[in-house]
């Protein structure tokens, strides 16, 4: 019988695998399950806890298992964090000035919340930049080696290198409102810092050309109702296709983040020739049922993902959430271009008998 890994390896080459793959992103729901406040700034699957936990479920493992390189600054740019009882901060300290993001622990929802965003005027983006201008990485591939022996066995993990340059303003420093209004106001500073971002970036790209990784992640947390097609395609669309041929040309395959609305979006994504749709969110939490998602997105973009959040929590009924995850098991028909996994993640709540019930979903309407 052949695994997770084997089987996802076999999707990401065209080819048929005797099953839609299974793979689970349980490390949210792991930490708030729980109960204790977790490390920000050391989130990581790469847990023997966490790998265990999948394998219980029959799952494989795949994401937030970190990266194989590593940042530094010169001229005097020091990037620093700090966790202090439920506060951490960020902070980027240069010769020109110094900004500062923080974040509150939210038990509620198991998260940090930003109370003080990073960007809120045109100043601290200059500081950004600056800073940004300043960043070198440097491989650090023996990484690849610890990823394997935690969970190789059951996945496949998907090194990750983080937001490209419009996304790490949107969803990360400034926020939604403040970069929207940016667009207009600061046009030429927003253009300098995204076009340096990103060349930055694929300096980072060329070193995971040559690392170990078969497979790699990057993502903005894309939704169409944030980043509409107009607006992608005028920041990020040429540096997602410059993503992909950059791995491509180097044998390997690459994942966008996309835990949104999908409408209108997905297929500049594909087009792009990014390989993978991670976190695939259909509706009712997502705009577009699963066959709508796979019209958009071609016949080639392997789609990853495919339950609602809210179907997850007991009150679907599991008559409805069965029904929920045949529907997106009905694309392999279409298409072998297809994982089995969440979207975007498994949330606390769920009942763990729920998250086991999918192995047998999978393995009686998922067979090829």
């Amino acid at each position: 019988m052949m695994s997770e890994r084997e089987r996802l390896l076999k999707v990401l080459k065209g080819e048929t695998p005797d099953r839609v793959p299974w793979f689970a992103d349980l490390g949210h729901w792991y930490r708030a399950e729980s109960g204790e406040m977790w490390n920000l700034f050391e989130i990581n699957n790469c847990t023997k806890e966490i790998a265990d936990l999948h394998r219980e479920v029959k799952a494989g493992w795949y994401i937030e298992v970190g990266s194989l390189h590593e940042e530094y600054y010169e001229d005097g740019v020091v990037r620093e964090r700090e966790l202090v009882g439920e506060k951490v901060v960020e902070t980027y300290k240069t010769p020109i000035g110094e900004i500062s993001m923080i974040r509150l622990w939210n038990p509620t929802s198991s998260s940090w919340d930003i109370e003080k965003l990073m960007v809120e005027k045109a100043r601290d983006l200059e500081i950004l930049l600056y800073a940004v201008e300043r960043r070198h990485f440097r491989p650090k591939y023996e990484n690849w080696n610890h990823m394997e022996s935690i969970g190789g066995d059951i996945g496949l993990p998907f090194p990750g290198i983080g937001y490209t340059g419009l996304g790490s303003l949107m969803s990360y420093y400034m926020g939604v409102e403040n970069t929207v209004y940016a667009i207009y106001d600061e046009p030429e500073l927003l253009d300098q810092y995204i076009t340096t971002y990103n060349q930055k970036q694929m300096e980072l790209i060329d070193i995971y050309c040559k690392s170990p990784a078969p497979h790699i992640i990057f993502g903005d947390n894309l939704s169409s109702d944030v980043q509409p097609p107009e607006l992608f395609r005028r920041y990020s669309f040429g540096h997602y296709k410059n993503i992909a041929d950059r791995l491509h040309q180097a044998g390997k395959t690459v994942s966008a983040h996309l835990d949104g609305k999908l409408n209108n979006i997905i297929g500049v994504v594909a087009e792009a020739g990014i390989d993978v749709a991670d976190a695939c969110t259909p509706a009712p939490t997502g705009d577009l049922k699963p066959a709508e998602i796979r019209r958009q997105a071609g016949n080639q973009m392997v789609l990853m993902g495919g339950i609602s959040p809210s179907k997850w929590l007991p009150s679907t009924s599991e008559k409805d959430f069965i029904e929920h995850v045949r529907e997106w098991l009905d694309l392999r028909k279409v298409s072998c271009r297809l994982v089995q996994s969440a979207g975007d993640q498994v949330p606390p709540g769920t009942e763990l008998k729920r998250i086991k019930l999918v192995y047998d979903l999978v393995e009686e309407y998922g067979r090829y």
